[in-house]
């Protein structure tokens, strides 16, 4: 505009030349400068129209505020429930819109900045009885063409296996159902009173650090401590256990269905619990360091180990008194010949 106004100056038969070889509308023109004249500007407002002809109607706005409010979806990215709102034909609407809308309600939570890290610390793994820390991941088992997905929780201080679960897919809610089982298992939950809950021992892992996994345990009075990042060695306890199911069990085992991998694996931990013996806790099994037999069993065998050490002393001694009074029997017949 500036420019047509340099060449024409006054001029109003330059003007249209000049708008016509640019392909713009003279009238459009003249009120252009009609508005400068006035008041400063070229333009009302932001450009465009002030509603747009395809804007959100009233009731998917309330949709898109509806669907973002609810729990289940509070760890999906705006693009995600857009996607996720669609597919459940909710309400077709773009991830801008989506983005806006949540956004306006204060609900757009997952954009996350980057952060400076601190230095990790190592967590302080030191429990001196049962179900003070329990260590948990999930592992992946090939079953024909795809994989299912093993959620197990052990304790540290027994290495006892306390819950586990299998499952087709490794989201929160498998996570849950895992660690409902467990808590089932030792008796921590529908009790009188509040019973003293184990902290939660996990790496960094989408089903640990999720908002609802987080929730879940909040819920339950679990406290959560985290393996540094790219340092498994801080959370060994399960991860050796994936070892050795892996390695000394499911790789000399066939399986065929989920039904019978599930029996294998309940077999699996109901041994290892009660009948292997773990060189970690003195070579006695989970089971008895768990329920605290593990001591009168240790007691119980260094008894035996005394017994069998003085039947030997006792048998090595009657040896040595007949060989004694073999030698002297021969020196008096020596003596008598």
């Amino acid at each position: 505009m500036l420019a047509i106004q340099e060449k024409a100056g006054q001029n109003k038969v330059i003007e249209r030349v000049l708008c016509e070889a640019i392909e713009l509308c003279p009238e459009r023109y003249l009120r252009w400068v009609k508005r400068y004249n006035k008041t400063g500007r070229y333009v009302e407002g932001s450009p465009g129209p002030k509603s747009a002809p395809h804007a959100l109607l009233f009731e998917e706005k309330q949709k898109i505020i509806e669907i973002a409010g609810k729990e289940e979806y509070a760890d999906l990215s705006h693009r995600q429930l857009a996607v996720v709102a669609s597919e459940e034909g909710i309400v077709e609407a773009s991830a801008s819109s989506f983005y806006r809308e949540m956004k306006a309600k204060g609900l757009q939570n997952n954009t996350k900045k980057r952060e400076v890290k601190n230095k990790q610390n190592k967590p302080e793994v030191n429990p001196d009885k049962p179900n003070e820390i329990w260590s948990w991941d999930l592992t992946y088992i090939a079953l024909g063409p795809i994989f299912v997905y093993l959620f197990a929780i052990i304790d540290v201080y027994s290495r006892k296996i306390v819950g586990w679960h299998l499952s087709l897919r490794a989201t929160v809610e498998e996570m849950k159902t895992a660690w409902d089982k467990a808590l089932m298992n030792e008796g921590l939950i529908n009790i009188v009173g509040a019973p003293q809950m184990p902290q939660a021992l996990s790496d960094h892992g989408v089903q640990m650090a999720k908002k609802t996994a987080k929730q879940f345990f909040r819920d339950l009075g679990i406290s959560q401590l985290f393996a540094r990042y790219q340092t498994p060695k801080d959370n060994a306890w399960i991860e050796s256990w994936f070892r050795i199911l892996k390695h000394d069990w499911l790789k000399y085992n066939d399986y065929v269905t989920f039904d019978e991998l599930e029996v294998m694996l309940g077999t699996f931990i109901e041994y290892y619990n009660n009948q292997r013996y773990h060189g970690s806790i003195g070579y006695v099994t989970p089971s008895q360091k768990h329920n605290g037999g593990a001591d009168r069993v240790l007691a119980e065998r260094e008894v035996r180990k005394d017994k069998a050490r003085q039947k030997r002393l006792e048998v090595s001694r009657t040896k040595q008194t007949a060989l004694v009074g073999l030698n002297n029997e021969q020196e008096r017949l020596k003596e008598a010949a």
